[in-house]
């Protein structure tokens, strides 16, 4: 690793060059990306209300369907960050289960290169990587 390489620099070392995407390609890639954002978020906020609700009801089913719903949607946050989906598991944390996915970094979904948190587009393809 190069202590003196910008932070957006790949992290492996002597990267392949990789050719560019397609705007096919990237467009495919998106459209995958906002699939994977909307799901997480149609699973996480009902999981984390249902959570919610079942503590403050002492309701064990209501909060262990939370819990399951939240799961599912860090499951899928993990993959549209590029990693695998077993990664869901850190959900049981609840909130910093969420904060410990953001701030891991991202695979890129084309061709599997590794980037900072931070990073919009992969360095080595251009193909978008996930929020």
């Amino acid at each position: 690793m190069n202590p003196y390489a910008p932070p957006t620099a790949s992290t492996e070392p002597h990267a392949a060059a990789v050719e560019p995407i397609s705007p096919e390609r990237r467009l495919e890639i998106q459209k995958k990306l906002s699939r994977f954002s909307r799901l997480s978020f149609l699973f996480g906020v009902p999981g984390f209300l249902l959570q919610s609700a079942g503590r403050a009801m002492d309701s064990a089913p209501l909060s262990l369907l939370g819990v399951v719903l939240f799961i599912l949607a860090l499951v899928v946050y993990a993959k549209m960050r590029g990693r695998s989906g077993a990664w869901g598991i850190v959900g049981l944390a609840t909130c910093i289960g969420l904060a410990l996915l953001y701030f891991l970094p991202k695979h890129c979904l084309n061709c599997e290169a590794k980037h900072s948190y931070r990073s919009k587009d992969c360095n080595r393809c251009g193909a978008p990587l996930g929020s």
